[in-house]
Order: structure tokens, then C-alpha cells, then sequence
């Protein structure tokens, strides 16, 4: 299993090196700034996907005859983006595709002011490849730079606003080419333009781990004096920077549950053990469980409403004498003492749903795979491959007790009384040794 997730992942990585250094589009457009900016001083990777409409003096619906050309303009309307961010301290990089044009970006990132310049992957292979000045950096490049300032307004609004200079591009086609390494994909080539423009955004937190930003923008194309206006929408999350192993996420979690253990009873499953009070705790499917608030536990806290804390653990026992929960940490061998007065218990826990990541990495396949087998269909079949392999890798691959849990807003929304806790909780009664340790307490 080990073996079969790494060679995955090498071929991920491999798959996506040669989509980014050999994509079939050089035409870029600004990208979204509201995710970019979130990515300050976040340990995870932020991953975005962002839907851009385009509206004004767009160039298209006309044709150029000439003797040995018929050019079509075809400016699109539209453009789909997928960012990926890492941030360390106040430099952020990134990488995507810009619908099928890969980028990269990076930049200077802080709470309130931000920097960034964005360039496709063409040029920068070009440049040292090439031997002509003609076909070199300028002839591909596609870029530009941004400034963005950013006024948080609480704890889920934000207010940004951007300026950016950039060469863009616009699309036309040569109806008579017959040259396709993908066919199926349009390939259209680009008609360079320098931009100068701005705008604003709002992005708001949609959940735990979700936000999403409404972004306006104006640009002035300064070589044939148009004017052109986009409206993204930009949606984002937060994921480990390489989706393998948890080293790194205990350990972050640790360091945030320290203050917490020091104000509250905590021990771990070995200390247990080697008093033989192992027995005292029972072990259950993943609960869910409901507290009074986020400073009783030291396990992951999710808030389906605002009104409810939610956490889970597999191991339990109630100590009826002095009315308190022993519960063990969700994804560690830790266990904490909640008061029962300030704890209910919910319903079991449900593995996320797989259809929208198994959506999301199949599209993000599908480019890859096209470039490298050279057609729509094996893109198609690289997409879909890709989506049926997470599919197993997830059911069979994984304890599905282990895996991210399903979050939704009904979660933890029955409240039971007193005498119905107490009675669900008797089912699992501490033993007389640890009940012995709490009374000396």
C-alpha cells in the first residue's frame, strides 16, 4: 500500500512537471488576489479554484483573409483558474493553470499589503532554449505584477483592493492550420497587450476550512486603447502541503494544544497502561461529541453553526462518582477529563464525501494527460483513471475511521438533557482504579 501510494504521487508529480513546462497555451490574465493574500502565515497549502467572466471591448466575432492566412478572433469570455500557494513567512509561491495555460506566481504577503507577479511557464522554457531573439522570452511571455491592500472588516469579511501592469494575452485562431498535438483541446495562439487596471474584493469564511472571495476588476489595454472588465468568483481551502504522512499536522496541533493541557487534566494512553488502568477506557466507532466550548478539549474543534463545538474520539468512559468524561484525542493517544454537565453526545461519524475531490483531481489530470498522450480521450482516460484510483485508494487504502470527517450543518443539532446523557454515558464506566486516581484528586 505504501509502495502503491508513492509511485502515485511520483507519478503525479512527473505528470504535472511536464504539463507546466510544456503547456499548449502562453495567454494569460491577472489572477485572483484574495486567496494569495490568505496564504500569510498559513502552515497548509492553499488550493483555489477561481471562474472568471469577461466583458467590454472584447476582440472577436472577425476574420482576416489574406493570401496565405485566414485568421478567426476569438476572444474568450471566460477563463477557469487552479492555484495551489505555499506560504513561509512573508513570501508566498505559487503555481496553476490558468484554463490551459500553466503559471506560476509568487510575491511578498502580509496581513494587510501584498505583492505579486505571476508569469506563464512558456517563456521561462524558452528563454534559455532558444537560439533566436525572435522566438525568445517576449515572443511567449505572458505576466505581469500586482499590488494588493487588503482591510480585514471582522472575523469573516475582508475588504481588498488591487493595481495591477501586466501583458496579457487574447486569443485567435488560424483556421487553416492543421497542426494538433491535442486534439479536442482548443489551442488557440496568443495576441499580446499591455494592461493597466484595478479593482476590489470581499472574501468571506464559509466554514471551518472554506472561504471564497467576489472579485472585481478594470483593465485599460494601452496597445488598441480598450477597455475591459472581469467579475471571479474564487473559492479556496486549506490541505497539507504534500498530501502524504501527519507528522506535521500532530505536531502543529501539539504545539497549539499546550496552553490548553496545562490548564486541563490530561494523560496519555501509555501513562495508563503501564498503571494497568488501559481497561478503564472503552473504545467506540468515531463519535461525535458536543462541548460547551473549544477550550475543554485539546482534540480538532469543528463548528457546523457558529453555535456548536463539535469534536470526535473513539475512546471513552464515564466516571459516575465524580460526574466527569475521560475522552480520548481524536487523532493521537491523549486523553482529557470534560466535566459531563458540559458535554452531550451526537450521532457517528460518516467519512467525508469523496465526489468532489474525486472531481476536482480528475479535471486536474485531464491536461496533463491530454499533453502527455496527445489527445482528448487519453486526457479523458488519464482524468478519469485518476478519479476511480482515489476512489480505491480511500475505501481500501485507508481505515475510513482515520479519514477527514463529514461536517455538515444539522451535525450536533438534537440536544438531549442531563438524564439522557447520564444514561448513554453509563454504558461506558470508568474503572476502579482511574475512578480511585480521580477521587484522590
Amino acid at each position: 500500500m505504501k509502495k502503491f501510494r508513492e509511485n502515485r504521487i511520483i507519478s503525479v508529480l512527473l505528470m504535472t512537471a511536464v504539463a507546466l513546462l510544456s503547456g499548449c497555451s502562453t495567454i494569460t490574465r491577472p489572477p485572483p488576489a484574495a486567496a494569495y493574500m490568505d496564504s500569510y502565515g498559513k502552515d497548509d497549502a492553499v488550493r483555489s479554484i477561481g471562474f472568471s467572466y469577461y466583458a467590454g471591448d472584447l476582440d472577436n466575432a472577425h476574420h482576416e483573409n489574406r493570401e496565405y492566412s485566414h485568421t478567426s478572433y476569438a476572444e474568450w469570455w471566460g477563463d477557469a483558474t487552479f492555484a495551489n500557494y505555499i506560504s513561509g513567512g512573508y513570501f508566498t509561491f505559487g503555481w496553476g493553470f490558468q484554463t490551459f495555460t500553466p503559471f506560476l506566481q509568487g510575491g511578498f504577503v502580509s496581513p494587510y499589503f501584498g505583492l505579486n507577479a505571476w508569469s506563464n511557464t512558456a517563456a521561462l522554457v524558452a528563454a534559455p532554449m532558444s537560439k533566436s531573439s525572435e522566438n525568445g522570452f517576449m515572443s511567449h511571455y505572458s505576466g505581469g505584477g500586482m499590488a494588493i491592500e487588503q482591510i480585514p472588516l471582522n472575523d469573516k469579511w475582508k475588504l481588498g483592493f488591487t493595481e495591477h501592469l501586466s501583458r496579457n494575452g487574447r486569443e485567435i485562431y488560424f483556421v487553416d492550420d492543421d497542426e494538433c498535438f491535442a486534439c479536442g483541446i482548443p489551442s488557440p495562439r496568443p495576441k499580446f497587450y499591455m494592461e493597466a487596471g484595478g479593482g476590489f474584493y470581499v472574501s468571506r469564511k464559509l466554514g471551518e476550512s472554506v472561504k471564497a472571495s467576489l472579485e472585481f476588476r478594470y483593465g485599460r489595454d494601452m496597445d488598441e486603447n480598450r477597455n475591459r472588465f472581469s467579475i471571479t468568483l474564487d473559492i479556496w481551502g486549506y490541505t497539507s502541503p504534500i498530501p502524504v504522512g501527519g507528522n506535521d499536522m500532530m505536531r502543529r496541533l501539539a504545539q497549539k494544544n499546550i496552553k490548553k493541557m496545562e490548564q486541563m487534566e490530561a494523560s496519555s494512553v501509555d501513562s495508563l497502561s503501564s498503571r494497568n488502568d488501559f481497561d478503564s477506557l472503552h473504545t467506540i466507532k468515531r463519535n461525535w461529541f458536543r462541548l460547551a466550548d473549544s477550550n475543554q478539549t485539546v482534540s480538532f474543534v469543528f463548528h457546523p453553526v457558529d453555535s456548536v463545538t463539535a469534536v470526535t474520539s473513539k475512546g471513552i468512559c464515564y466516571d459516575e462518582r465524580a460526574d466527569v468524561v475521560w475522552l480520548k484525542q481524536d487523532y493521537s493517544d491523549i486523553v482529557y477529563k470534560v466535566s459531563a454537565d458540559s458535554l452531550d453526545y451526537c450521532q457517528q461519524m460518516e467519512r467525508k464525501n469523496l465526489a468532489s475531490l474525486m472531481i476536482l483531481e480528475g479535471a486536474l489530470m485531464f491536461l496533463p494527460g491530454a499533453l502527455i498522450t496527445g489527445s482528448a480521450t487519453g486526457g479523458l482516460l488519464v482524468g478519469g483513471g485518476t478519479a476511480v484510483g482515489i476512489w480505491v485508494l480511500f475505501n481500501y487504502g485507508f481505515d475510513q475511521e482515520e479519514l477527514a470527517p463529514k461536517v455538515y450543518p444539522e451535525l450536533c443539532s438534537e440536544r438531549h438533557t442531563k438524564e439522557q446523557v447520564v444514561e448513554w454515558l453509563k454504558q461506558y464506566p470508568c474503572g476502579s482504579k482511574l475512578q480511585s486516581q480521580q477521587t484522590e484528586n
